[in-house]
């Protein structure tokens, strides 16, 4: 009976026809894993002793264990043992990895010929990726010595290998010819493959060698990505081809790559056609006399479709120089001899906004200051980006203008952060006051999704007996018109000097990347008496260019000077104060996973004339040369801060820093160096400085500040 039962058991898991034939799973053996507990495989299988499974059941649990990445083969067996099905899984795992061997890269330029040639031989090579790189993305991505291969994640850490390569060193034509364990070794062995030549199709009446006169990748080198996308990027912008697609091939002994451009040529005249002249319709934003004497000479004869594009290229070329780089060219047939082309100048017909799960598109469209029917040029673009990426209120914007059948559709694609307020504080008895001691702050930027933001903050009785001390601020960064409004209301305590007084303060675009600001401040100040009241007016200039204003800028410029005049046109202290600000940005790649770098520096320059003491420039603090022990305030001030910043994740840097701060009204010097670690937690700001100034006997301990907005 035994043996008729396990007949037909065998009959079914190998026949089609009854795969489908269920039993109950009596025991379940994993036979091989040393180092893979067997709970983990058991957990990987789906079922367990006692369920009804079938033989397709067993297949997909052995599919499922290849999939874990720990084995470098899988058998599954069904046998039935005194009436019992068993359901065996024989496993070879990977070895555990004791030692990674990386081969074929670069060797590193060292100093044993000396500097001069080892500059000479670094400079030359260009970027270099070093084997401690490539160990160290290896571990982030779970291939670590000590562990058991898992094939999985190396796939996917060998990818992010060549992802760095490419990023960082420039190269984009290598390629991994092994990748195995040998024993207890991983071996990796790179080989960085030359260009060996390009090769252009769909090329109808443009000659190939117009085509390769725009291609600036080197033959017999190995191909450079920054090179490529320049190439890709000089024939997408040509007035010769509507769409460019690349696609590299390795040649049959895989000693190198050819480059496969496939082009498609923009048509204006199908077939060879005698022409007398071109007309150009459509033509707005310039005017029309002048991009006619752009037009260069026809054959004569019949001309053909590149003798039109040709005559034509002066004008596409002057559209894209001058910003306008969605152009494009139509024909509307000829008439009379003159071919009509219409000229189509990047007009918006439409725009798709998606991933706004809070905040209002309306919003979005009026922070964008772009409308369907107005033209697009590359700088409009930019600062449209520039202005969504300012909000703060996004992790990732992504602006991607498309030609379809409509005309031009402009996607913008965005990623909502999670949380963009908080609320926290602390209150307690005090006896000794007889009173409640504590405070309390409330913040919520994107207020409903509108722009709005809004910040609360009161305090009691901690900085007197019965002092109370709060502030309010609103401000819109989506009113008509205006690309900032902000309203403030506060009542400070500083020093037994008691400030009662508003702000209201607006920003106006007047160009690209270029704010006109406007302020006006009140207060009404008293100790035991009363204090001349302080208004002030503010006129000031901003330029920003940042990549990201928000989060972490690398790139770009901030530059502001203001100038503010108080008393003379109401009552109170009168002063006049200049104040001048530039920070600029440069890149700093590590190529190691995703940690960024960057290099930032501000010059401030500050000049006063009869500030009250109240008012000057801060020389020495937390917002000016860090750490100084001895804080004073001068009316005419020259600042530079400089920081090396390293972003561990978003919204949370780290720094080292270095400040020169200069009093030039009475020629007094400050320094410091340190530390600074920021954060941005929920809508609000804070640093925390760990520096150490020249103006203290020098010791290893610290000198301790927190900052609660950005230095710069």
């Amino acid at each position: 009976m035994k043996k008729i039962f396990l007949l037909f058991l065998l009959l079914a898991v190998g026949s089609s026809l009854y795969a489908q034939t269920p039993f109950t799973v009596g025991r379940i053996e994993i036979i091989g894993n040393v180092h893979v507990p067997t709970a983990k495989i058991l957990k990987a299988i789906g079922f367990k002793e006692g369920d009804t499974i079938d033989a397709l059941r067993v297949k997909e649990a052995a599919k499922a264990l290849e999939e874990m990445g720990y084995f470098a083969q899988v058998k599954p067996e069904l046998s039935v043992e005194d009436d019992t099905v068993v359901v065996r899984f024989y496993v070879v795992e990977y070895p555990v990895i004791e030692k990674i061997e990386i081969r074929g890269l670069p060797e590193s330029p060292g100093f044993k010929e000396g500097l001069i040639p080892y500059l000479i031989h670094w400079l030359s090579q260009g970027l270099y990726v070093s084997k401690n790189e490539i160990l160290h993305t290896l571990e982030e991505n779970g291939v670590k010595k000590g562990e058991v291969l898992n094939a999985q994640r190396f796939r996917k850490a060998l990818e992010k290998v060549l992802e760095m390569l490419r990023d960082k060193s420039d190269i984009a034509t290598v390629q991994i010819t092994k990748a195995e364990p040998k024993g207890s070794t991983l071996v990796i062995e790179f080989e960085f493959l030359p260009i060996l030549g390009h090769v252009f199709s769909g090329l109808e009446t443009v000659p190939e060698e117009a085509a390769a006169a725009l291609v600036q990748v080197p033959v017999g080198k190995v191909g450079r990505m920054s090179q490529i996308r320049e190439s890709y990027r000089r024939l997408l912008s040509s007035v010769f081809f509507r769409d460019v697609q690349l696609e590299p091939e390795m040649d049959e002994e895989r000693k190198g790559v050819y480059l496969h451009w496939e082009l498609k040529e923009r048509v204006l005249l199908p077939a060879p056609t005698e022409l007398k002249g071109i007309e150009l319709v459509g033509v707005t934003v310039f005017p029309p006399e002048l991009v006619s004497q752009l037009i260069g000479a026809l054959p004569e004869g019949k001309a053909t479709n590149y003798d039109v594009l040709e005559a034509l290229k002066g004008v596409f070329d002057y559209y894209m120089r001058e910003g306008y780089f969605m152009v494009d060219l139509v024909p509307e047939g000829v008439e009379d001899g003159v071919l009509k082309v219409r000229v189509l100048e990047g007009v918006i017909s439409r725009i798709e906004i998606t991933g706004n799960t809070r905040t209002k598109e309306s919003v979005i469209r009026r922070v964008l200051g772009l409308h369907e029917g107005e033209h697009l040029t590359r700088a409009r673009l930019f600062a449209a980006q520039q202005a969504l990426k300012a909000l703060g209120y996004f992790s990732r914007v992504n602006l991607e203008p498309v030609r379809q059948e409509e005309g031009l559709v402009l996607k913008i694609s965005v990623k909502e952060l999670e949380k963009l307020g908080n609320i926290r504080g602390s209150f307690s008895y005090a006896p000794e006051s007889g009173g409640i001691v504590g405070n309390i702050e409330y913040t919520q930027r994107n207020l409903f999704g509108t722009a709005n933001d809004l910040s609360l903050s009161l305090k009691h009785g901690l900085t007197g007996e019965t002092s109370s001390t709060w502030s309010v601020r609103w401000t819109s960064h989506a009113l008509p018109l205006l690309k900032k409004l902000s309203l403030e209301g506060y009542h400070r305590l500083k020093e037994e000097t008691r400030t009662l007084g508003g702000k209201f303060s607006l920003s106006y675009p007047v160009a690209f990347l270029w704010d006109l600001d406007l302020g006006l401040t009140s207060e009404l100040r008293w100790r035991e008496e009363e204090l001349p009241p302080r208004n002030v007016l503010e006129v000031g200039l901003t330029h920003d260019s940042r990549d990201d204003p928000f989060f972490f800028p690398r790139r770009g410029l901030l530059g502001r000077i203001s100038l503010a005049k108080a008393g003379d046109f109401a009552p109170g202290v009168r002063y006049l104060s200049l104040r001048a600000e530039l920070a600029g940005f440069q890149p700093v790649d590590f190529g190691r996973g995703e940690v960024r770098g960057a290099l930032a520096q501000r010059l401030l320059f500050g000049w006063g004339f009869d500030l009250p003491a109240e008012y000057r420039f801060e020389f020495g603090g937390v917002n000016s040369v860090r750490g100084a022990t001895i804080r004073k305030s001068t009316d005419r001030l020259l600042l530079l801060n400089t920081e090396f910043r390293v972003e561990l994740a978003q919204g949370f840097h780290l720094a080292l820093f270095w400040d020169l701060g200069l009093s030039l009204a009475d020629r007094e010097a400050k320094t410091s160096a340190g530390i600074e670690l920021a954060a941005r937690i929920m809508g609000s700001f804070v640093r925390i400085d760990l520096a150490w100034p020249n103006d203290r006997p020098w010791n290893w301990v610290p000198q301790f500040e927190f900052g609660w907005a950005p230095l710069f």
